[in-house]
């Protein structure tokens, strides 16, 4: 007759936790995310920005050089 009125039992508790999970995950993301400059993910970037500029010159510089 009341199909919807079930008990709560484990898939319930599932969902439930799910969403708890969700929630702390995004949080956590949303930490690392924001910041301005002290940030551990603009840190990242930055970091991955010095090290493409290095590869690039020395990419262009090593063309000019003459091994004899």
């Amino acid at each position: 007759m009341f199909t919807s009125l079930r008990r709560a039992g484990p898939g319930r508790q599932f969902g439930q936790s799910s969403v708890e999970y969700i929630v702390v995950t995004a949080f956590g993301i949303l930490i690392l995310i924001e910041g301005g400059d002290s940030a551990p993910v603009a840190a990242v970037v930055t970091a991955l920005k010095d090290a493409y500029r290095g590869f690039a010159y020395a990419i262009s510089y090593s063309s000019t050089l003459m091994v004899f």
